[in-house]
């Protein structure tokens, strides 16, 4: 009887623990069922290379010219934006000779155009004093003119009434030698003083019309009783005019030549100051990879003073087996996971494919055996996207981290 209670509740706990079981082996088949087929859609519509390293570009920060480090603005993981300045060089050596030469032509110009202004403000007072001599001059012409035109006219209207006194004297001379109360003698005379009388009026009219015609030659700017010569203002005025003419030529040719040198000057002080001070920027944005020189350091042109790492150009090399190439080509999207960051995920597509990696030389005509049991392997490059994280600046955008590389090839 007493047996009877117990073997009825162990048959009642056993029910339970059998359906409990049931349970897990139902939740561990599905459980492994489901992994299966994630196993299999994964080995369908991915391939899985083993461990990759994640590579970039450096760009070597070369110093344009020799100097000592003064300042380093930068350290190794800084962000750089594009032409930053990371290094600044002094260099005391740099040779100051052509500032002077720029200079000491300066000073020669400005001295010429100096003695040339001078020269030109002598000229436009010989101007001025020629200019009055010419008004002078001609007012003293036209004066002698007006003189020797009056002189004439008086000397002509006296002979004139010489002329008419001698006309009537040597009728009346005429008039006795026919009565025969006058010789022939004084006839003669008389005759003669009329003929002298019309000749001086004859040469007096002659002389008046060319001191007229003199006079209003003078009025023009002529003359008629000599040639231009050196002595007249009129020529030495023109000769003067073109004189300062030239010379103003002279003058702005000057002006503008100093113009130019000064030009220059500030360009050869400009270049000297950028190679006493050398500034070095870098040519795009990056992540500074590392420095070679220190403070105080004195580099030669063209020395490498530092690598940038460019994290926008970074990709990844991995081999895969050869067979799987098939299923990979240019373009193939591809993820990279970080062992070093769990959470982190980076994006890239597949920009070249090399295979015969350890079996062939390339462009060498000779056969080279392969063993059958070499792994054939094909090199698979991933250019990675630049919208693709970078991490902090002192992670140096993942570059040297492992991860693992699964390409989509659905």
């Amino acid at each position: 009887m007493q047996g009877y209670p117990n073997s009825t509740l162990h048959e009642e706990k056993g029910i339970p623990r059998s359906l409990l079981s049931n349970l897990l082996i139902l939740i561990a088949g599905t459980g492994l069922v489901i992994l299966s087929l994630r196993l299999l859609h994964d080995r369908l519509t991915s391939v899985i290379s083993r461990d990759a390293v994640i590579n970039g570009t450096l760009i070597d920060i070369n110093a344009p010219l020799e100097g000592s480090v003064t300042e380093l603005s930068v350290k190794t993981g800084d962000a750089i934006p594009k032409e930053k300045t990371v290094i600044t060089l002094q260099n005391e050596r740099v040779s100051k000779l052509p500032v002077q030469e720029i200079k000491s032509r300066i000073a020669q110009q400005q001295g010429e155009l100096e003695r040339a202004q001078s020269q030109l403000e002598r000229q436009l007072s010989l101007l001025h004093i020629l200019l009055d001599d010419q008004k002078n001059q001609s007012q003293l012409e036209n004066l002698e003119a007006q003189e020797s035109v009056a002189q004439v006219e008086a000397e002509l209207k006296s002979a004139q009434s010489r002329y008419q006194i001698a006309q009537v004297s040597y009728k009346r001379s005429s008039f006795l030698a026919e009565a025969g109360a006058l010789a022939q003698v004084q006839l003669d005379t008389a005759k003669r003083e009329l003929e002298e009388s019309k000749n001086s009026v004859s040469n007096l009219e002659a002389r008046l019309k060319a001191v007229r015609s003199n006079q209003r030659a003078i009025g023009l700017g002529l003359n008629l009783s000599r040639s231009r010569s050196n002595f007249d203002p009129r020529i030495r005025l023109q000769e003067v005019q073109l004189q300062i003419a030239d010379q103003r030529k002279a003058i702005a040719t000057l002006t503008e030549n100093i113009k130019n040198a000064q030009a220059e000057l500030i360009q050869a002080k400009r270049d000297m100051e950028q190679k006493e001070k050398i500034v070095v920027t870098v040519p795009t944005s990056g992540v500074l990879w590392h420095l070679s020189v220190q403070q105080g350091q004195f580099v030669q042109q063209g020395t490498r003073l530092g690598q940038l790492l460019d994290c926008n150009r970074r990709w990844v090399d991995v081999f895969i087996d050869e067979q799987a190439v098939r299923s990979i080509h240019p373009g193939t999207p591809a993820t990279i996971k970080l062992y070093g960051f769990q959470s982190q995920v980076l994006q890239g597509r597949v920009s070249m494919i090399r295979s015969g990696i350890g079996r062939l030389t390339a462009g060498e005509d000779v056969a080279v055996p392969i063993t059958p049991n070499m792994p054939r392997q094909s090199q698979v490059r991933v250019e990675l996207d630049t919208a693709t994280p970078k991490g902090s600046p002192n992670h140096l955008c993942f570059v040297g981290y492992t991860g693992r590389v699964t390409f989509d090839v659905n």
